[in-house]
């Protein structure tokens, strides 16, 4: 149980990294260095891994952490960043994909923008349920629209969202290129962990 002030603050610090977010084009083309975080539970334990390629070869890194905070929609950073932040150590990223929302949150700070403005690096949010908003299409585009702003886009099951210093085009070129390889893996690799810890 989290009690109602501690939320209060946990929102507040939100807010202040939401007031910090950068929107920038990074431009896939320009990604060299594609990370990938993603964590898996044993009880209380968190399994973080972070995948990073470059040039077709990959490079895997594991943190396992006793997890404190319990499971609360829209509190997801406090569970799983600092697990995440460990595993990601000193590998550096030109983009990391996050599994996890980023502006795509009720106070435009989920996951990706905790830890992309955090590291003042690239960060998407790709997610695999919705979190807040409104699905509005237009043309080929299916927009998540939080408040009458444009915050993400669904494109077939998943949900992408700028986390830092990327845009919603950002988001809409990764997605056309189908649910990105490099966070399957993570996934996968986190599954496996979780099992011999």
């Amino acid at each position: 149980m989290v009690e109602t002030h501690t939320l209060r603050f946990l929102e507040l610090v939100q807010h202040l990294v939401a007031r910090n977010y950068r929107q920038s084009h990074l431009g896939l083309e320009n990604v060299r260095s594609l990370c990938a975080l993603d964590v898996a539970y044993k009880g209380d334990l968190g399994v973080a891994v972070a995948v990073r390629e470059e040039g077709g070869k990959l490079e895997v890194r594991k943190f396992v952490g006793r997890v404190e905070f319990p499971y609360i929609p829209g509190f997801l950073f406090m569970r799983e960043a600092p697990l995440m932040l460990e595993a990601l150590d000193d590998l550096s990223c030109d983009l990391i994909l996050v599994d996890g929302h980023g502006l795509a949150h009720p106070r435009r700070s989920g996951i990706a923008t905790v830890i992309g403005v955090l590291l003042q690096v690239p960060t998407i949010g790709v997610a695999k349920s919705r979190l807040s908003g409104e699905i509005v299409r237009e043309g080929e585009i299916e927009y998540v629209v939080i408040d009458g702003e444009k915050r993400g886009v669904k494109w077939g099951k998943y949900y992408y969202s700028p986390g830092n210093l990327t845009d919603l085009q950002d988001c809409i070129d990764l997605a056309k290129r189908g649910y990105p390889r490099i966070l399957k893996v993570a996934d996968r690799i986190s599954k496996e962990e979780k099992k011999r810890v």
